[in-house]
């Protein structure tokens, strides 16, 4: 894919995922589902293999820090179905990462 449009496909998914998350919240399998698609894409984009290995990596600490903060009762979710989170914050945290990898990409060049 061409270097002008991965900006716009990024922040695209990123605001579809976010889209996802306050739409589909109550709904575990079908938000996964959602949120896995929209990875797939957002890492189809550059085909990276540090793309995916920071996905990876960022999506388990994040989902790892969460499920420390809610065993102290920092706050909880409202629909857990993992050691205390739902299953699709795992890839809310690699969408995460890897968007703001690509914003910082983008201003600094």
């Amino acid at each position: 894919m061409n270097k002008t449009a991965s900006p716009f496909f990024t922040l695209l998914i990123a605001t579809m995922s976010l889209i996802a998350v306050v739409t589909l919240w109550r709904y575990n399998f079908i938000l996964t589902a959602a949120l896995l698609i929209l990875a797939v894409l957002m890492l189809s984009i550059n085909k990276s293999k540090q793309e995916i290995k920071t996905f990876i990596f960022c999506a388990f600490l994040g989902a790892s820090a969460e499920a420390f903060a809610i065993t102290f009762n920092v706050w909880n979710y409202k629909n857990p179905n993992f050691i205390g989170i739902p299953l699709w914050l795992v890839l809310l945290w690699g969408i995460a990462a890897i968007f703001i990898i690509r914003l910082h990409s983008f201003f600094k060049n």
